[in-house]
This record gives structure tokens, C-alpha cells and sequence, in this order.
């Protein structure tokens, strides 16, 4: 019981602070009447304890009492033992010419007037929806009673059961100056803190979900909260993680609901989180309107709640328990009934797949020839559920099937979709050495996971040999990815002239994907060589050719991928983030799961160039579910370790370091590569090993293995500064070679950065600061600062280099870089130049000074009244990424609803 009145209480600060105050009021002799609303188990009971405790202070006497379902056919019964009156049967007895019930009321309601002459009155009546009618006049009586009376009444009361009198008496009270009060569920952040309290640490990521589907219910917190210490379990972020939960207790908490709608639910449970009236009137085999009670005592308990034309669990917790605590035999059967029954009622594939799926295990075998039939249907619009059903209709159709090689075709573009990456393969290569007509599919599907794994060279052979056994549609298909996999042979010529070769068979054979993977090589090949201009020509040209055709979605989502980052490249950042929004769009909404992390990590990019360093890691935040390599590649962990690294915290950079993998090769997408090196480099760097630094990234700056990095051109500065602290004078003098060859074409400002520091001409460099400062290039405007800073004092002009450093540091300050500005302090000290007297400047962890630009941003808004998906369109992010944002913003102000964000932005406004 402990747990279940903590868990009550918490959250409830605004409620408790509304009673204290009607207290002091009814003290001042201003009484009022209060009517606090919820459903079972949402702390109503606590807060009236927490309430009427706070009200004797106040000077008011506390007279409580309770009405019980029982007791309903005695009228006056509770209301009477509160008052402390005995007898009341006696009091019917009494001669009157008045009806016994209504003399009784008067009489009780006399009492309450001599209580109250004497000081004032706390009355209250708990579960007032059990309430006989008499008792209820009564409450009608002393609610107008309290415009004169110094008497704070309050009753609490579920929304079932639905009676008339009760909403009647609701109206009363409103009319009469009465205030109705209307609990929710917690707030996420109090639920954590309840549950970190509980349990000693803070919930593990399976947990964390169970507490959701709670909808902030305490008492159904509390049970999931018992079950974990009465288990023994601690629960972790480890993947061993185990949780248990009382899926019983929680079904038998609806015995409030009657008969008819809990069957009916059960029913709904089957059908999944949302259902539609229709789907639950054809499986149940009743008419919509025979289960219009049902479904309108389940809406005003709260158990479920309108969705759009459906409905849907408001809890998870409860359509869970009432799912597991069925016979596991009597749910596969409802399950394949509830299938059967749509199906005949032609209801969308995904929507039956969304019933066998949960009982395969159990399933009769019926339904194996049913995905073979619609085993397109279900590839193209349930990749995720798929998967599965295709695997298990593969293991029971008879070799002969003429539909299996079908389902295995449907399989293996699943399989790629969804980033699974070991299967795709080991089916690729099956199909492949069976040859046929499928084979050539097969081998572009094989090419295709392989280039994505980084395995290039694999994937060259492996696309050659198609060459002989390929029809020629996948002959050309083949021929077009084979191209962009020799793109990181060093030499472009093998790699241009292929493309050129695919793209003149894919016109000829009137072939889009052909066509539009040509190109695609062709726009790498471009940005690689910096052709920023032709390369974005290029990509309208592949954009043109996927509008509207399903087998490009994936080159499409990449093209627009790589047009971000070139975008990015020239600076033009707002239409960079633009497009990744849109492609990401795309992928979250076409279930691209690789895609959308790597687009997380591109948006996250251009979020670390522009010194939103705390945006970038919000967006970074790890996806439940889904593995690692998947949601977050190469480059995305990197960008979190060169965060963490910059900020001095080198266990976290440590550890997404080490999620890169021991095999330190670069990512399988060129144009994410300079990341990954930058992480490795200021790895190096902090451990004062500037050797390793050029060791790291010198192969990659030479003139002919530099195209394989989008911006090569951005690491050339570090490199320089790590071969003059280790006086490696032959990589010097490489780098001054890179730099006098493309300084002719005009190329990047690094280049005169570069230029400069290997001069001992500060003019260059800080030419360079100057430009990132105008562009909004934050984290490089620091360092060239920094390099500038140095360059001045190697030179005697200590002044400016002591001014110079101070600017570099307020950048560093304002990142958080705190790794960077103790290097800068460092460098220039053996010169005599030191900052003065600089406070930290750092952002407080609580309050609203805490919160980034972002997060400042989407607290106005929450202000304004706009949901998690109208911040997300007007700010151009994703649900996610708000979702976080608004988390973090409960988190600093120390606050648990959207309510609370308001109050702290109107007072900032103020």
C-alpha cells in the first residue's frame, strides 16, 4: 500500500496548492464546494488526505466520510456517519407530513448549518458515485449552502458508473461557485523519479516502456513498481534486462466496469492498441449499435479513448493485461477468428497481419497460403510485420509451391529494407548460386547490402560475375551499382566510365533505376572532386527520374542525403537541413530504418558546423528497438564522440569511440567520412600523441585518395597543427603541395588557412575566421581563431594574439568546448599570452537559463498551446526530436506537465 499512495501523490503540487488555499479560505469564512474527478486509481483518495490534512492548520474541523456500493439502499448512509449521527433509520420513523427521506435531508443539512455557526467545516465524502439519491440531494443542498457558510465541502467520484443525478449535481455545484477538478496521469519525469526512488537506480529501457503504458495511472504505477521488488529484479540499461509485471492484478482492477464491457473489451484487446467500432462489431458479430453501451461505459471510464473515426486503449497497461491474462489456446483463437472474419470483410492486409503475426507460434497453417498470396501487398505496405510472416510461410510451403519463389524474392527486399543486413546476404547468395532468372535481382540486392556494410571490393566482384548470368534489365542494374562501388578504387576514371557505360544501356532500355544509378555515381564522383554545383545538377537530374516510382525510394533517400551534405559543404545551411527534413520524412514514413538514422546524423551535422551542439545530440538520442549499427552509423557515433571529446568528457567520448569498432575503416557513405576522422584525430590529439593524428589523416589528404572524402579540405588544419607539434616536416610539405595545386581552382578557405600557418602569416588565417563568422560556422570559426592566436605570438604581435584568443575562448565557452579552450590556453602559454580573468560562463543545469535556444524555442510554443506535432511542422523537426526537447525542458525547470512550461514562459515574458 505504500507504494500505491507515494505513487498517488506525486505530481500533484497545483491540486494540493488549490485545497490549501479553499482551507485558508473556508478559516476566512468564504466556504466552497470542490468535486474531484478520475478514474480508478489516479490519487484521488491521496490528494483528499493530503488536502484535508493541510486544513486543520486552518482552524477548520474534518468530517470524512466514504459511500460504498453496498450501502446504496440505505439512503443517507454515508453522508450521516460522517456527520456522526446515529439513528437515522429512527428518523423515518417520525410522524411528518413530509416525505422521511426529505425531512432527513433537511435535518442533516440543519446540522451542518450548527456545526458550522460554531467554526468552520472540511466535510467530506469519498466515492460519491456509489452515492444514494438521497445523499445526493443533499450534497445539491449543502453545495449552494456553501455561498454562505464557512464550510469547505468536497466530494471525490469516478466517471462510472454513468447516472444522471450525478452530472446533475456536477452542474449544481459548477452554478453554486463549485470547483470540479479532473485528474490525470503524472508526468513522465515524476514517474521516473517515482520509480528511480522505488528501486534504487533509474528504470532500464524495457521498464521505462511498461511505466508508459501506465498513462501516469499511480496505481498502476505502484503494481509495476511492487512486481519489480517483489521479484528481486534490478533493472538496468543492460540488455539482460528482465521485467516483470502484474498483468492479473491489473485486469482485476476493472471489476468496476460491468460484464457486458469487459467481454467486449477482451475482444478489442485482440484487435490491437486502436481498433475502429466496425472491426469490433464484425468480430464480435454484433451490430455497432448492440455494443454502443459497452463502448460508451469504456469511453467514460476512461479505458479507452477516441482516436481520430476509431479508438483506442488510453492505457496500454490495461489492453495488455486483459491480452496476457487470457488462455494462451483461447487467444490464438480469437486471434485467427478475429483474422478470418476480416479478411471475408476485406479489410487492408496490414491490418490482418497485424493479428497473425502475435500468434504464429500457435497458428493451424492456414494462414501460410494467405501470405503467399499477398505476399506483395504485405512487402510494400507491412514491411515490418513482413518479415516475419514471410519467413513462416517460407518454412510450410512445399518446395513445388510455384508462390515460393515469390515469397523468397518479397523476403529478401524486406530484409534490405529494414537494414537486416546477415539475412539479405546469406538469402542473396543462396538465390544467386541456384541461378535462373532471379539470380540477377538477387546479385544487385547482394551488391547493394554489401556496398552499405563497406565491403566495396566484395561488392565489385560480386557484380561483375552478374555480368554472365544476369537478364539484361538486372544486367544494366548491376552494371550502374557496380560503377559507384569502384568509386573508392583510387583513380575516378574506372568509376566515371562505367557510370557512363550503365547509363547509356539504361536509356536504351527505357530503365529509370539504371539510369538514376549512373547518375548517382556520377554526382559522388562530383562532390568528391568538390564540382559542389555539378553535383547538385546531377542530383536534380536522379530526383526527376524517382518522383513517383517505388523502386528508387531508396536511391531517392539517398540522393537527398548526399544533396544535404553538399549543401552543407557550400554553406547554405537552411536548405540543407530542409532537404534532410524532407528525405527523413520520407524514410520514417516508407519504414527505412538505416536511412533514417543516417539522416539523423546528417541533420545532427549541420547542427555541430553551426554550434548547436545541444540540438545535434537531441537529435542522436538513442531509438528504442532498434539495433545500434541500424539507428545510429559510423558517423552519428562519431559526432557524439567528437562532442563529448571537445567537452572534456572523455568516458563518453570513449565509449561511442568503441561502438566505431576495432576495424577502423571509414563509413560505408563517402560523404560521411571527414566525421569519423575528425572523432580518431581529436582521440589522438588527447592523447598527446600528434603522430597518430597525421598517421590518421594524411592518407586520406593525398591528392588521389583525398576524393574520397567530401571535405578533406576541412581537415587539412588539424593536420597541420599536429606536424608542427611533431615537426613532421615531409607532411608539411605534402600539405603545402595540396594547397598550392587547388588554391589555383579557387577551393575552400581552409586553404589559405592552411596557407597561412605554414607561412607564419596570420592575415590568411584569421581571413578564414572571418569567413566562418559570417557563414555561421561556429566550432571552426573557434579553432581558426585559436590557429590565428598562435600564428600572431609565434610572431611577437602578442596584443593581438592575447585579443585574438579571448574571442576564440568566448566560442569555446559558448560550445562548452571546454577540451578546446584548455588546448588554446595551453598553446599560447609558452608565448606569455593568457586570458584574463574569465568566468566559466557555463549554462546552469536547472532553470531557464538552462535550457538551449532549441529548447527555449519549443517551451513558447508549448506555452502557446501548440502538441508535440505542431511544434514539430512549424520548427521543421521531427515528433522525436520535440518529444525530447520536451522532456529535457520538464527535466531542467523541475516541472511534470505542459501546464507548469506555460506558467515559467509567462513569467520570463513578464
Amino acid at each position: 500500500m505504500a507504494v500505491q499512495s507515494t505513487a498517488s501523490f506525486v505530481g500533484r503540487d497545483a491540486e494540493l496548492a488549490l485545497m490549501v488555499a479553499l482551507s485558508a479560505d473556508a478559516g476566512a469564512g468564504r466556504g466552497r464546494a470542490l468535486l474531484i474527478e478520475g478514474e480508478p486509481g489516479i490519487g484521488k483518495s491521496a490528494l483528499l488526505s493530503a488536502g484535508l490534512a493541510a486544513a486543520e492548520p486552518h482552524g477548520l474541523r474534518v468530517l470524512r466520510g466514504q459511500c460504498e456500493e453496498v450501502t446504496q439502499r440505505f439512503p443517507l448512509r454515508a453522508p450521516a456517519q460522517a456527520l456522526g449521527v446515529d439513528g437515522l433509520a429512527a428518523w423515518h420513523q417520525r410522524p411528518s407530513a413530509e416525505d422521511p427521506l426529505t425531512t432527513a435531508i433537511g435535518q442533516l443539512a440543519g446540522l451542518v448549518d450548527r456545526l458550522c455557526a460554531s467554526g468552520p467545516l472540511a466535510l467530506a465524502v469519498e466515492d460519491l458515485h456509489w452515492a444514494d439519491e438521497a445523499s445526493l440531494l443533499l450534497w445539491e443542498r449543502l453545495s449552494r449552502a456553501t455561498t454562505r457558510l464557512p464550510l469547505l465541502l468536497v466530494a471525490t467520484r469516478r466517471p462510472v458508473p454513468i447516472r444522471p443525478e450525478l452530472d446533475r449535481l456536477r452542474h449544481e455545484l459548477i452554478d453554486s461557485g463549485g470547483i470540479v477538478v479532473a485528474l490525470d496521469g503524472i508526468a513522465e519525469p515524476e514517474v521516473v523519479k517515482l520509480a528511480t526512488e522505488r528501486l534504487g537506480s533509474a528504470p532500464g529501457p524495457r521498464l521505462s516502456r511498461l511505466l508508459a503504458s501506465t498513462a501516469g495511472n499511480p496505481l498502476y504505477i505502484g503494481e509495476v513498481l511492487r512486481s519489480q521488488t517483489d521479484r528481486a529484479e534490478r533493472v538496468t540499461d543492460a540488455p539482460q534486462e528482465t521485467v516483470g509485471w502484474p498483468a492479473r492484478v491489473i485486469a482485476d482492477r476493472l471489476d468496476f466496469l460491468s460484464a457486458p464491457t469487459r467481454d467486449t473489451l477482451r475482444t478489442a484487446a485482440v484487435l490491437g492498441p486502436d481498433f475502429s467500432v466496425a472491426e469490433l462489431a464484425t468480430v464480435a458479430g454484433e451490430s455497432p449499435a448492440a455494443l454502443a453501451g459497452a463502448v460508451d461505459e469504456a469511453l467514460a471510464a476512461g479505458v479507452v479513448e477516441a482516436d481520430g473515426a476509431g479508438l483506442r486503449f488510453r492505457h496500454g497497461l490495461i489492453r495488455r493485461s486483459l491480452y496476457e491474462t487470457m488462455p494462451t489456446a483461447l487467444r490464438a483463437a480469437l486471434h485467427q477468428h478475429a483474422a478470418q472474419t476480416l479478411i471475408a470483410a476485406g479489410a487492408p492486409v496490414e491490418r490482418v497481419a497485424a493479428l497473425v503475426v502475435p500468434v504464429l507460434a500457435e497458428a493451424e497453417g492456414w494462414e501460410a497460403g494467405w501470405i503467399a498470396e499477398n505476399a506483395a501487398a504485405l512487402a510494400a505496405r507491412a514491411p515490418e510485420s513482413a518479415a516475419g510472416l514471410l519467413e513462416h510461410a517460407l518454412a510450410r510451403l512445399d518446395g513445388a509451391d510455384p508462390r515460393r519463389a515469390d515469397v523468397e524474392d518479397r523476403l529478401l527486399a524486406v530484409a534490405f529494407r529494414l537494414g537486416l543486413d546477415e539475412q539479405a546476404e546469406r538469402m542473396a547468395r543462396d538465390i544467386v548460386v541456384s541461378g535462373g532468372e532471379r539470380a540477377g535481382r538477387a546479385a544487385w540486392f547482394l551488391g547493394s547490402t554489401l556496398l552499405r556494410a563497406g565491403r566495396r571490393e566484395e561488392a565489385v566482384t560480386v557484380l561483375a560475375d552478374a555480368a554472365e548470368y544476369a537478364v539484361p534489365l538486372w544486367r544494366a542494374r548491376d552494371a550502374a551499382l557496380r560503377s559507384t562501388a569502384l568509386v573508392r578504387r583510387a583513380g575516378s576514371d574506372e568509376a566515371r566510365q562505367a557510370a557512363e557505360r550503365a547509363r547509356t544501356e539504361g536509356q536504351r532500355l527505357a530503365d529509370p533505376l539504371s539510369t538514376a544509378q549512373a547518375l548517382y555515381t556520377r554526382s559522388v564522383l562530383r562532390t568528391l572532386t568538390h564540382d559542389f554545383e555539378g553535383a547538385l545538377a546531377t542530383t536534380d537530374e536522379i530526383l526527376a527520374l524517382a518522383d513517383g516510382n517505388e523502386a528508387l525510394v531508396d536511391l531517392r533517400l539517398a540522393v537527398l542525403g548526399d544533396r544535404s551534405a553538399v549543401l552543407m559543404a557550400l554553406d547554405r545551411f537552411t536548405e540543407a537541413e530542409a532537404t534532410a527534413r524532407e528525405a527523413l520524412t520520407s524514410a520514417e514514413r516508407t519504414a527505412r530504418p538505416r536511412a533514417v538514422g543516417a539522416l539523423r546524423t546528417r541533420i545532427a551535422e549541420l547542427r555541430y558546423a553551426t554550434g548547436r551542439w545541444d540540438d545535434a545530440l537531441a537529435e542522436l538520442q538513442p531509438v528504442p528497438d532498434v539495433p545500434d549499427p541500424v539507428r545510429l552509423p559510423g558517423a552519428g557515433q562519431a559526432l557524439r564522440a567528437l562532442i563529448a571529446g571537445q567537452r572534456d568528457d572523455w568516458g563518453e567520448a570513449s565509449r561511442h569511440l568503441a561502438a566505431l569498432g576495432d576495424r577502423r575503416v571509414l563509413d560505408e557513405r563517402a560523404v560521411d567520412s571527414a566525421g569519423i576522422l575528425r572523432a580518431w584525430a581529436l582521440e589522438a590529439e588527447h592523447a598527446a600523441r600528434p603522430e597518430r593524428v597525421v598517421e590518421v589523416l594524411m592518407p586520406y589528404l593525398i591528392p588521389d585518395a583525398g576524393e574520397r572524402v567530401i571535405d578533406a579540405n576541412a581537415l587539412l588544419p588539424v593536420l597541420v597543427r599536429a606536424a608542427q607539434e611533431c615537426g613532421d616536416l615531409a607532411s608539411l610539405r605534402a600539405v603545402a603541395r595540396v594547397c598550392a595545386a587547388e588554391a589555383k581552382s579557387g577551393q575552400r578557405v581552409e586553404l589559405g588557412w592552411c596557407a597561412g600557418m605554414l607561412a607564419g602569416e596570420p592575415a590568411p588565417v584569421l581571413a578564414a575566421a572571418s569567413y566562418y563568422r559570417a557563414s555561421g560556422r561556429r566550432a571552426a570559426l573557434g579553432n581558426a581563431l585559436e590557429d590565428a592566436a598562435v600564428v600572431q605570438a609565434a610572431g611577437g604581435d602578442l596584443t593581438a594574439a592575447r585579443a585574438t584568443l579571448a574571442e576564440a575562448l568566448d566560442v569555446y565557452v559558448a560550445l562548452g568546448a571546454e577540451w578546446d579552450a584548455r588546448r588554446a590556453t595551453a598553446r599560447l602559454r609558452p608565448y606569455g599570452v593568457r586570458p584574463g580573468v574569465r568566468g566559466a560562463r557555463q549554462r546552469p543545469k536547472n532553470g531557464w537559463q538552462a535550457l538551449t535556444g532549441t529548447e527555449r524555442r519549443v517551451a513558447e510554443l508549448v506555452g502557446q498551446g501548440l502538441t508535440n506535432p505542431e511544434i514539430a511542422g512549424r520548427l521543421l523537426l521531427s515528433r522525436r526530436t520535440v518529444e525530447t526537447h520536451v522532456s529535457h525542458i520538464l527535466t531542467k525547470l523541475r516541472i511534470s506537465s505542459r501546464r507548469e512550461v506555460a506558467l515559467h514562459v509567462r513569467r520570463e515574458e513578464a
